[in-house]
């Protein structure tokens, strides 16, 4: 365990498990970010066997802001649980190390007008994200947040987790994320989120991060199916078998509607992944 810095108002959680090719860009943008607030770097790793854990303590030893969980768990949604019980932030995003910050003011866009401890602040704070990879030509997602996500509550529509900018006390009140599951544990947490409260909604219409498709659930067509059909099991019996086949199909239209053909990238983007020096 590290130094914490005191007050942060947002808690960056980044998970990792041999991920020594991506993770770099994923501290850097971290480090990277121009704000007015204080931010904290969670990183928790499960126990790469890889240079993964080097390059988190290289960018470690630059920034007080890192701080760092070297330990075994029960796989990635238990080890983004532990992130976010270490969390001190008013607000909390999961940034894993597939996934980083576009642009050095990311975090000040998705938080611009807000401060610390204010009563008024917004439950979540939704930006849009990128799926692909960056520099290359095919097909890749445009994941925006839906325009009638907090009228249409409960339809299924839902924000992309690499976005989402949620409070903490909300995130700890249902219990972070169900480790039971092993695809579809973050959608399922909004799920939840939207049912048991009325969640205030602030909307921020920019990328705000950019997500590789590598993890478990995006990595084939074959997993694609399996996590939908995990998270169909898992509302039916929150909300029966009718509603869940609802959310699902409006859900699956959602993430077909993102897609897009051409080349993933943006001049005010992050021209490159970036790396330690």
């Amino acid at each position: 365990m590290t130094r914490e810095p005191s007050n942060p108002f947002v808690s960056v959680v980044t998970v990792s498990l041999n991920a020594a090719d991506t993770v770099g860009a994923t501290m850097a943008s971290v480090a990277m970010q121009l704000a007015e607030f204080k931010i904290e770097h969670i990183c928790v790793d499960g126990g790469s066997a890889d240079a993964t854990r080097d390059i988190i303590d290289q960018w470690a030893a630059r920034s007080p802001c890192v701080r760092r969980l070297y330990e075994p768990d029960c796989g990635i949604f238990d080890a983004m649980n532990k992130g976010l019980r270490l969390a001190h932030g008013e607000y909390v995003l999961f940034l894993n190390s597939d996934d980083f910050l576009v642009r050095s003011d990311a975090l000040a866009t998705a938080m611009h007008g807000l401060s610390p401890g204010r009563t008024d602040n917004p439950d979540l704070v939704l930006g849009n994200v990128a799926m692909g990879f960056p520099g290359r030509y095919g097909v890749w997602r445009r994941r925006k947040v839906p325009h009638l996500l907090q009228r249409l509550r409960g339809s299924g529509m839902y924000p992309p987790h690499q976005g989402m900018f949620a409070q903490r006390r909300l995130l700890e009140s249902i219990g972070g994320f169900d480790a039971r599951l092993r695809y579809s544990a973050d959608l399922y947490q909004y799920y939840e989120l939207e049912r048991r409260f009325p969640l205030t909604i602030r909307r921020v219409n920019e990328e705000i991060a950019l997500m590789r498709p590598r993890g478990r659930a995006n990595s084939s067509p074959l997993e694609i199916c399996r996590g939908t059909l995990e998270i169909f099991q898992r509302l039916r019996a929150s909300q029966g078998p009718l509603r869940a086949a609802v959310m699902v199909a409006v859900k699956s239209l959602q993430s077909v509607a993102e897609l897009r053909i051409g080349r993933l990238a943006r001049e005010d983007w992050f021209s490159h992944s970036p790396v330690a020096e």
